[in-house]
């Protein structure tokens, strides 16, 4: 392998890219307690920074190597609350979404998923079909929740795009379009340069060219200047010349500094490892202080998102997720935007769906909005209900308790009309719409993660007789309830083993009223005859139009 020369150094700092100065590292961290909430803080930053008619903008981006996960969805939320702080202010604000589908599918990713199979170490956006559905389905939760703007279309693109409140780039699209060149241009120059001031050996190590030959970027450079790449492939052993710069692509940290200048970036989120010492967000600072002349973007500095069990973080790539669809299962998109903004963003976040997470997160979103919708409630959570969403809170206060709903599901065999008289006749004042909403939420969840909590799986029943009698009794039951009948505890075993493979359930008085007798007679005898169970938990919801698209988002 030929020795690399080194290239030779540049001059003198030119008088445009004098030292601007900056905070130090420590201080990416550091907030004002006393604001009302920490998206103000950082907000004040950026208007002390900017003049009064400087439109700040707020970059959030992510890479399609999987679906889009929760954590990934607190980088956009905390660039949500700042733009929305901003424009409290009475600021011009917008937010960029930036997709990175310029970077390389990674090998072992490549390997595992058949999908990917031969897109190792191409562009995501090469592979424009998965790319496209990832990056489209991550947008259409966010119309969901009320961040992406309803003028926007699939991919999140606005009439207004580049003057507006939102813009939405595909870096794939900007870097072959050529969008980049002329700066790619000069720090192609000055890769040397560049390579000193982020503790580099070789400029060149900061580039990989896509092989014009295969596509692939495990390239090695010999000779880079402001109008050629000269390289080796190793992986098909070729070895060209690439002169247009959408093929030499700057590494990470570079690319950042590089898209930050060209699109005039003020202000990003970033997960706390990329702030901490040695991260990128510290290694660039004397890029932009003594080359590009400008300070570095003001940091939104955000903990990691982890799972509800386990040490480790989220990670999309690896799948799992959760993902944002998942939240809005069981969730209104109210609670799911406050889940990570009602935490200072510094903390990390455990999400999840067990019983302990789900009723938690509702219990203390009831909490949260029955304070914002009282006269005399908390200006705090005031201050973060208008920073998170333009809807009222009214509603929110009426509602019954996300553990009674669940009660009335379960008490009426998981049957959403029957629990929605019951809960209407208790709860008289409950806002309607926002009921039919979290009984939709409770169905979901008891369905798809609430199963084994609320029915708790039984062995195969016992064969005493006592389903054979109660399918005789209901067959001739006229009055309201179940027969009745000296049942023992082992009876009921079997009974609700029989419709539900459980050990216990509703009452049947209850399950007569909801099904009538004749359907639950017809339920134990397709158990008894043919071992189906057409009454289990899953059946109601199923039935339920409304929410057959949640329960299978959430399966």
């Amino acid at each position: 392998m030929p020795r690399r020369p080194r290239a030779r150094k540049q001059g003198p700092v030119e008088p445009e890219e004098a030292p601007s100065g900056g905070p130090p590292p420590h201080a990416l961290h550091a907030q004002d307690r006393t604001a009302p909430h920490w998206a103000l803080d950082y907000a004040h930053r950026l208007a002390e920074r900017h003049p009064p008619h400087h439109r700040i903008l707020i970059q959030t981006s992510m890479s399609p190597s999987g679906y889009f996960h929760v954590g990934n969805f607190r980088d956009t939320v905390c660039a949500h609350l700042v733009h929305r702080a901003l424009r409290r202010m009475g600021r011009r604000s917008a937010i960029l979404l930036s997709f990175d589908d310029y970077d390389p599918v990674r090998a072992g990713q490549a390997a595992r998923e058949p999908e990917l199979a031969g897109h190792g170490e191409r562009p995501l956006g090469a592979h424009r079909e998965r790319a496209a559905r990832i990056c489209r389905t991550y947008l259409a939760e966010l119309r969901a929740v009320g961040i992406l703007p309803a003028e926007a279309d699939d991919a999140g693109r606005t009439p207004s795009d580049g003057d507006g409140d939102w813009q939405t780039h595909y870096q794939y699209e900007r870097y072959r379009s050529g969008e980049y060149r002329r700066i790619q241009r000069r720090y192609q120059r000055d890769a040397q340069r560049l390579a000193d001031l982020l503790g580099k050996d070789d400029g060149r190590d900061l580039f990989a060219v896509y092989c014009l030959q295969c596509g692939r970027n495990s390239t090695e450079i010999h000779h880079l200047d402001r109008r050629a790449a000269r390289y080796r492939c190793l992986s098909c052993g070729a070895e060209l010349t690439a002169r247009d710069p959408a093929d030499i692509k700057p590494s990470w940290a570079l690319d950042w500094t590089l898209r930050v200048a060209h699109e005039g970036i003020d202000c990003e989120p970033a997960g706390q490892d990329h702030c901490s010492a040695g991260s990128t967000m510290d290694r660039t600072r004397p890029v932009y202080d003594r080359y590009l002349g400008s300070p570095q973007p003001v940091i939104v500095p955000y903990g990691l998102v982890r799972a509800e069990r386990g040490s480790g973080k989220i990670s999309g790539s690896r799948g799992g997720g959760p993902y944002v669809r998942d939240l809005l299962a069981v969730h209104p998109a109210p609670l799911v935007l406050w889940l990570s903004p009602r935490r200072n963003c510094l903390s990390d976040l455990r999400l999840g769906f067990g019983a302990a997470a789900f009723l938690g997160a509702y219990e203390e979103f009831d909490r949260f909005a029955r304070s914002v919708a009282s006269a005399s409630g908390d200006g705090r959570a005031r201050v973060l209900w208008e920073l998170l969403t333009d809807e009222r809170p009214d509603g929110y206060g009426t509602l019954p308790p996300m553990r009674t709903v669940l009660g009335a599901l379960y008490g009426h065999g998981c049957a959403p009309g029957a629990a929605r008289r019951h809960l209407t006749a208790r709860h008289p004042g409950a806002d309607a719409a926002l009921l039919e909403e979290r009984i939709g939420h409770a169905l979901c969840w008891l369905t798809a993660h609430g199963r084994d909590r609320y029915w708790a799986a039984a062995e195969d029943p016992p064969s005493g007789g006592a389903v054979g009698l109660l399918i005789e009794q209901l067959r001739a039951h006229t009055g309201p309830g179940a027969p009745r009948a000296g049942r023992t505890r082992a009876d009921f075993r079997e009974i609700y083993g029989a419709l539900f493979g459980t050990e216990h359930g509703p009452r049947l008085d209850t399950l007569a009223d909801v099904f009538g007798p004749a359907v639950l007679a017809d339920a134990l005898e397709s158990y008894r005859d043919r071992g189906e169970r057409p009454l289990c938990v899953r059946t109601p919801a199923a039935s339920d139009p409304v929410l057959q698209e949640a329960v299978s988002r959430a399966s």
